[in-house]
């Protein structure tokens, strides 16, 4: 992200383009240019693109590694996919160049940034835990802001807002989630700066909490759901089971 470097792990099944079943990848996602615009353009396209997608809390961070005053947004994002971690990684830099991102700057890994996706992990099996694991794939500190923002939440419920807006209500009752008050209110425990982005074309901000966001091919609606942990990892594993035929 910050040092623009790409780390591709354990568990790769296929080095051709495609394959006949998708597979999980997490994404790390930064900009320091106008970030609230195009982390939040990021989002829809990766549902556009992938479906169903797991979105870590958004966070506030320093710059890492370049020379900047330009403070970032960060988040994780979990997708399924049938191509290789090559033919991703070329489509997230030619998402990067169409958000202006001149790739082929030799010292872009030094400078701001509209856009910087990189590769984390590539799982055949969809297993969670490993965010919260040692390994290597998370231990940028920018990723592990996002982790650190998830774990203030994991005890915590979600429960209606009964003062929530109109589209707030409209949209938890499509998703199937519930939206509180505190999901777009800042935390109070700022150990960890979360913010909120507002997707296009979304009724809700998300940012403080993890959140499952799916584009609707038929209306071109996007759905954001934001709950528990343990309940959205259970909804994005349904989609991915059925995806992989499983369900």
């Amino acid at each position: 992200m910050q040092t623009s470097q790409t780390h591709v792990f354990a568990n790769r099944i296929s080095a051709t383009q495609n394959r006949n079943i998708p597979v999980i990848f997490y994404l790390s996602l930064g900009s320091n240019l106008a970030p609230d615009e195009h982390i939040a353009r990021a989002l829809r396209e990766l549902s556009e693109r992938y479906g169903s997608i797991l979105v870590l809390p958004i966070v506030r961070t320093e710059p890492c590694a370049i020379n900047s005053s330009n403070g970032f947004l960060n988040t994780i994002a979990v997708i399924s996919s049938k191509e290789s971690s090559s033919a991703l990684k070329a489509w997230l830099n030619s998402l990067e160049m169409a958000h202006g991102r001149d790739r082929n700057d030799p010292n872009r890994s030094t400078k701001d940034r509209t856009l910087d996706i990189d590769i984390l992990l590539e799982q055949g099996c969809f297993d969670f835990s490993v965010a919260h694991s040692q390994h290597e794939a998370f231990a940028e500190p920018y990723v592990q802001a996002s982790i650190k923002a998830l774990d203030k939440y994991l005890e915590q419920p979600v429960t209606n807002d009964a003062n929530g807006s109109e589209a707030q209500v409209s949209e938890a009752n499509e998703s199937g989630a519930k939206i509180d008050a505190e999901a777009t209110s800042t935390p109070a425990n700022d150990s960890v700066n979360t913010t909120t982005v507002r997707i296009p074309g979304a009724p809700v901000s998300l940012g403080h909490r993890a959140a499952t966001i799916d584009f609707e091919y038929s209306s071109g609606d996007i759905l954001i759901a934001e709950n528990s942990l343990n309940t959205l990892l259970q909804r994005f594993e349904a989609t991915f089971d059925r995806q992989q035929g499983f369900a």
